[in-house]
Formats: structure tokens, sequence, C-alpha cells
């Protein structure tokens, strides 16, 4: 229930399931197998690890879903992850926030671990999500310099107003990308980080001590599922911070930044009532999509 040694922490991890962790200290996933001589008792092994070992299990629930619903679509099966997944089993490792719309979100889980009878439940009881809207806002050109000076920062922000009133309208987000283009050597000191209006704070790129690649980010879209569910209405934070301990010898620079919004213009979560009646919103008080760990009835509103 601890992070693996291999793990990259990233901005667009939906979920998690299990692998294994330390080599030697945690036990791994057991599971068919066979050696090169085929011999009958060498078909289980218990040192299945990796993604290789995780990616199936998730497919696997995926599946599970599917067979309840089959007409759900990718888009379905990602809120069915966001609205189930569970952070308590791995709260033990740090890093965990409360996003604007109450739930619980990590660089390194995602929204936690895949719950497979809470998904599969809730699958039964779903309905299609409404068509995805996509706004872009505004590409502000700031070419500003980046200085090289260790744990410099820069701050820019945006307004936007969530393309409200047009047909590509987004006041439910799913996906955020943040387009960028800039300059810097080594780019692996930098950080990146986006704050929503709601008060998120998600990191789309950590510095990484062995990118020393001199190549510049043109028009590199960052993508961050942390703002599930919040409002895309208002002023958004970029922060781009020289966190990194390696030298560098010259500025940089912020050529140009983007937001593009990926959602709906309304209340994307439905579900199938057990008496074929007409399916209904849910409805929290700050009129989102928060929702339950586990399913319950539609409440009257």
């Amino acid at each position: 229930r601890y992070k693996p040694w291999y793990l990259e922490e990233c901005s667009s991890t939906l979920a998690t399931t299990y692998s294994s962790g330390t080599p030697g200290h945690d036990k791994s996933v057991a599971t068919v197998d066979m050696d090169a001589r085929l011999r009958p008792d060498h078909i289980c092994t218990v040192e299945h690890t990796g993604t290789s070992a995780s990616a199936p299990l998730a497919a696997g629930i995926c599946a599970l879903a599917l067979e309840a619903n089959p007409t759900l679509t990718w888009r379905d099966m990602q809120y069915l992850v966001v609205l189930t997944s569970r952070p308590a089993p791995l709260e033990k490792e740090s890093g965990w926030v409360v996003n604007g719309v109450r739930r619980k979100v990590s660089h390194k889980f995602g929204y936690g671990l895949m719950d497979a009878g809470a998904l599969v439940t809730l699958a039964e009881k779903w309905t299609t999500v409404p068509p995805q809207h996509i706004c872009k806002s505004q590409e502000l050109i700031e070419d500003k310099s980046i200085n090289p000076a260790y744990g410099t920062t820069l701050d820019f922000y945006m307004d936007v107003d969530a393309c409200g009133g047009t047909l590509n309208e987004v006041r439910f987000l799913e996906h955020v990308q943040c387009k960028i283009s800039l300059r810097f050597f080594p780019r692996g000191n930098l950080r990146i980080q986006l704050t929503s209006p709601m008060g998120t704070t998600s990191t789309l790129l950590f510095e990484r001590p062995r990118d020393v690649v001199s190549s510049n980010f043109d028009d590199w879209p960052f993508l961050s599922v942390h703002f599930w569910g919040e409002k895309a209405e208002g002023r958004w934070h970029l922060q781009i911070v020289n966190a990194g301990n390696r030298h560098v010898n010259q500025p940089g620079v912020l050529k140009k930044w983007q937001l593009i919004f990926y959602g709906t213009s309304v209340n994307p979560v439905r579900l199938r009532p057990a008496n074929g009646a007409r399916s209904t919103p849910w409805k929290s008080p700050l009129n989102t999509f928060a929702f339950p760990t586990q399913p319950q009835p539609v409440p009257q509103v």
C-alpha cells in the first residue's frame, strides 16, 4: 500500500491497482505461469510485478463494468473510475489533496485504488454522459525571461469565461490541457504548476535531474485530471519554478501558453432508477457531481 520503486508522479494518472513495491521486501502478484520446459509443477508464480501486473487488473475491472453495462463509452468509464476509486488504502503515502469538488487526488495514485465491486455496481445504474465540449482559451504571448537563479519563480494568470453562452461552454471539467512553449536549459530543472479558480494546484511537470535535453517545449500539451468536476470559469494561475539543482548558464523564456478545457455544460452524472422512471442528476451543495464512494439512490431534489 505504498508507492512502488518505479513510480513516476504524474498529473494525468487517473487511478491505480496493485502491483508490487520494493524488491525483496514487498509481496508481488500471484498469477499463472509456465517455465521453458513446460513442467506442470511450475504453472504459478508469485513474482509478477510492475505495470505488467497492474494494467491487466485495471483492464479486467473495466471488462466487468462493460459486461454489466455494454453501452459505456470511454468517457463513462473514466467517470466511473473517478467516482469509485478509494484513496483510503493508499493514504499512508504523502501528497494527497482535496480538490474543489471535495475529492481526494494524488500525483502518485490519481483518485485512488480501483474498486471492482463499487465500479460495477455504479455501472449497472449509469447513463451515458452528455457530449464532450472543448473550450479553448486565448493564447497568451508572454515572452517573459526565466531567471537562471535557483528557486526563481514566475507567476502568470489567465481569466477565462469557459466559452459561456456558446456551443463549447464547459461548466463541469473533465481534462485540462495547458499548452506551453518555452526554452530553458537544462529543462529538467523546471517545475510547472497550474492552479484552478477553485483552488486546486496540480503539478504538470516535476523537476527531473536526468533530463538535460536542450530541446524546447513547443506547444507542449501538459494534461491534468485533478480538476475533474470543477468549474472552468475564473482565474487560472500558472507557476514556473527553477527547482532543480543543475547549474544554469543563461536565462530561459516562456514564449506563450494556452488552456484547453474538456467537459460538459450540464451535470454529467445521472443514474438509472430501479423503477424505470426518468433519470435525474445528482446534485450536491456545490452544484457539482461530487459523489459518495459507495453508490446511493438518487435523492429527491
